[in-house]
């Protein structure tokens, strides 16, 4: 039996230099808190940006706070403002997502119906074409290699169905859950796959994550970030954080063996076929190595609720 009654939601906004971005995405969410049957607060979580986006927002959007990060630790800038807040769910979203006028309450409504819920997922659409661009995911290992993905075979059945995905990077989250797991990993800073880590850590111990097609919002994948670093980089940091996902996390030894017996082949043919963030991305990733394995074993004291394998299984 569930006895979490949510009666307030925190609505956070990550935005980094998003003037223009804000100026798209904030109309639709206020909407949104006004339609909500939960009492609503917009948060918005600046990474010291350097453009117009405060003046903005205290012009424009008066009724939402202004949060200053100390530093730009991109996802990891919610840690510290996760232990002020008092409301038990937040959804985190990012400057260039717009959303639906009611897509609100049903992601909450599942960590009533549901009490190992760590985190409730929309369905994602393409701007403008309003294509599926996901958010029922499955991890798997590929070749030796760790994937999450929202196109694997058989997707199109459940983009319209409710039921488990393994990670999201925005959506509601449950705080004090979130907590427990120690926030967003800096392992991975600059970005990238850390939302992928922190939902499969909370699978292992037993939480689980919804998705909720009848909540939708409108998001190109990777925007912010392509526009910050290229793609060639972008690709590169994805690469080495799934090098240090696997390092890290990854602990049945069927899954471990497959990694090591298909790392070299995979490296000599990136290497052949000119996939340079591919090859690079391996030989950053050794270099925090240590560091991988030192949050590995810091692990070793909670329980692991369900084995790699299983949690896999959950997405088919």
């Amino acid at each position: 039996m569930n006895d979490l009654k949510i009666d307030s939601v925190a609505l956070i906004v990550l935005n980094y230099n998003g003037a223009d971005l804000l100026n798209a995405c904030l109309p639709s969410i206020i909407k949104a808190s006004h339609r909500s049957r939960y009492r609503c607060r917009i948060i918005i979580l600046d990474n010291c940006s350097q453009d117009q986006s405060k003046e903005i927002v205290r012009t424009h959007f008066p009724e939402a706070d202004w949060v200053s990060a100390s530093e730009n630790r991109v996802l990891c800038s919610y840690n510290p403002l996760m232990k002020e807040l008092s409301e038990e769910i937040v959804i985190l979203l990012n400057n260039d997502i717009s959303v639906e006028p009611d897509f609100i309450d049903p992601l909450v409504d599942v960590f009533e119906q549901h009490p190992d819920a760590f985190f409730a997922a929309p369905k994602v659409l393409l701007p403008g074409t309003k294509k599926y661009e996901g958010n029922r995911t499955q991890m798997r290992m590929r070749w030796g290699i760790f994937e999450a993905t929202c196109f694997f075979p058989g997707h199109e059945k459940g983009i319209d169905q409710p039921g488990y995905t393994l990670q999201t990077g925005y959506g509601a989250f449950h705080r004090l859950r979130f907590l427990e797991l120690g926030g967003y990993d800096d392992l991975y800073l600059p970005g990238r796959v850390e939302d992928s880590d922190i939902c499969f850590r909370a699978w292992r111990r037993g939480y689980r994550g919804f998705y909720v097609p009848s909540s939708i919002v409108y998001h190109e994948g990777a925007v912010t970030f392509r526009k910050v670093f290229g793609q060639k980089k972008m690709d590169t940091l994805t690469c080495r954080n799934i090098f240090l996902f696997m390092w890290k996390n990854l602990k049945d030894p069927r899954l471990l063996f497959e990694h090591l017996f298909f790392l070299f082949p995979r490296l000599s043919y990136a290497l052949l076929k000119g996939n340079t963030p591919f090859a690079l991305g391996f030989f950053l990733a050794l270099q925090k190595a240590p560091e991988a394995w030192k949050r590995r074993r810091a692990q070793r004291i909670y329980p692991a609720i369900r084995r790699d394998c299983e949690i896999f299984e959950m997405v088919r």
